[in-house]
């Protein structure tokens, strides 16, 4: 069943999320609080009460702010030369697609069963493909000759618009 398939991908992508956000922010009220033992962030889970039995909500991370100020534009200028630059900035784009996937996911486990999600479901499953996208642009990137870094390297640019498009349109989908 497609639903099946879907809460498996949601539930790998928060993993993956979980795992590739090591550093957490502080608040002012846990900033003198010792921290707690180290769990699994894998099944790292909150219950709450709803009306008939309790339902169980992975708990998203807070993106690190190295993470959740990561831009194309200190990126996209980069030269075959600054390959390492390049790839270094590039996993920072796709770990704050991952935090940005987590949020809207822990948005929508909040949603009521009464509210209609189709809007968010088509809206998600966008943003998943434009994910992927830019992972196998990212990819192929890497395996650019210095003759054809430049286009390339537009590719990867034209995949991270697509996300964060998809990601503003789920947002607004949840909103809404």
């Amino acid at each position: 069943m497609k639903t099946t398939r879907f809460i498996r991908h949601i539930t790998a992508v928060l993993g993956l999320a979980a795992f590739s956000t090591a550093c957490r922010s502080e608040t002012p009220q846990t900033a003198g609080a010792p921290s707690p033992p180290a769990k699994d962030p894998a099944t790292a889970t909150a219950t709450t009460t709803v009306p008939g039995p309790a339902a169980t909500v992975p708990v998203a991370t807070a993106p690190s702010p190295d993470i959740a100020s990561a831009r194309w534009s200190e990126i996209k200028d980069c030269t075959y030369d600054m390959r390492a630059q390049f790839f270094a900035g590039l996993n920072r784009l796709e770990a704050r697609v991952d935090a940005e996937v987590a949020v809207l996911t822990a948005q929508r486990a909040a949603m009521k069963s009464t509210a209609n999600t189709k809007a968010w479901d088509f809206a998600m499953k966008e943003m998943g493909d434009a994910r992927s996208y830019l992972k196998s642009m990212g990819e192929e990137l890497s395996k650019a000759s210095p003759e054809t870094w430049s286009q390339e390297k537009d590719k990867v640019g034209q995949a991270w618009v697509r996300t964060q498009a998809a990601f503003d349109n789920v947002k607004s989908s949840t909103t809404g």
